[in-house]
């Protein structure tokens, strides 16, 4: 198990590594084609600088040959999506592996993979449940790529990419109606329609609401990425991990915003990217889902 989760993570910074290529040549409306440059110089990148993380550490953050400084973010993001990848294969593979895991956060989270993470109740069809959880595993490692790269493309541009929010919607319904259709956790498609259901609705209804605060504003508080994204995250995630997720977000972001504002960093007027709060949120709602959903009734029923 610890070897396939140091695999996750080197695969997860190889993917990083991917992320930073596909953001920057967003930005400047290049393919995705071709060997990899420096920004500055467009000298090519020799293979041995090319590591993860290590390489930049290595160039002390600067281009072997211009010597001009390489963004932080390149490590970041390597990092971060590693670190991703390591925590969504542990969730899946020790799951699989026997239920201590699940039995570390109580009966709540039991019952909560059972509805989202695809695993059949029933205990004889381990064929289903080995392919439950392996398709799983990788819709979201794919989910959590795109979540990544949307959060550090708006927080520097405050837009979020058709080419990358598509893909992610497209896949999205591909996971749910596999679920649904191909992997039944109740014997019967019938038995499967509820869980169908909840993410069609949760996905309509969520993208229906920013829908409605962007209608109501003129398009100030809430883009047509952030439905996009949001549709996307009810779709993925059914109602308990999306109200997790948005209401994550909305405290996040009105927290951030306060602190912009009492720090005189942001006017009142000034616009700030929602979508990286919403990827947040979108974490939390798939680890903690019903955690954080009990926890809200308690503390304000």
């Amino acid at each position: 198990m610890i070897l396939l989760l140091i695999f996750t993570f080197i695969f997860g910074l190889i993917i990083g590594s991917f992320l930073n290529a596909l953001i920057y040549r967003l930005e400047i409306g290049k393919g995705l084609g071709g060997r990899s440059f420096c920004p500055h110089c467009r000298a090519k990148i020799n293979w041995y600088d090319l590591f993860p993380v290590i390489s930049w550490v290595a160039l002390r953050g600067k281009c072997r040959n211009c010597h001009n400084k390489i963004s932080i973010q390149y490590p970041l993001v390597e990092f971060a999506t590693g670190l991703i990848f390591v925590m969504i294969g542990y969730f899946f593979i020790v799951f699989d592996s026997g239920p201590s895991f699940a039995q570390g956060f109580g009966t709540g989270w039991q019952a909560r993979m059972t509805h989202t993470l695809l695993l059949p109740v029933i205990p004889a069809q381990a064929g289903i449940q080995s392919a439950s959880v392996f398709l799983g595993l990788i819709f979201w490692l794919v989910f959590a790529a795109g979540l990544v790269a949307i959060f550090v493309y708006d927080l520097k541009h405050q837009i979020i990419p058709n080419e990358i929010i598509y893909p992610l919607l497209v896949s999205g319904l591909i996971y749910i109606l596999v679920n649904a259709l191909f992997l039944p956790r109740f014997g019967t498609l019938a038995g499967n329609l509820p869980y169908l259901y909840d993410h069609l609705l949760s996905g309509l209804v969520a993208g229906g609401f920013f829908y409605a605060l962007a209608a109501v504003s003129g398009g100030k508080w809430m883009g047509g990425g952030d439905i996009k994204l949001v549709a996307f995250i009810g779709l993925v995630l059914g109602w308990q991990g999306t109200v997790t997720a948005l209401y994550t977000a909305f405290i996040l972001g009105a927290f951030f915003g306060l602190a912009a504002l009492l720090s005189r960093k942001k006017a009142i007027s000034s616009r700030i990217p929602f979508a990286p709060f919403l990827v947040i949120g979108t974490f939390i709602g798939f680890f903690f889902g019903e955690q954080m959903v009990s926890f809200y009734a308690k503390m304000f029923l």
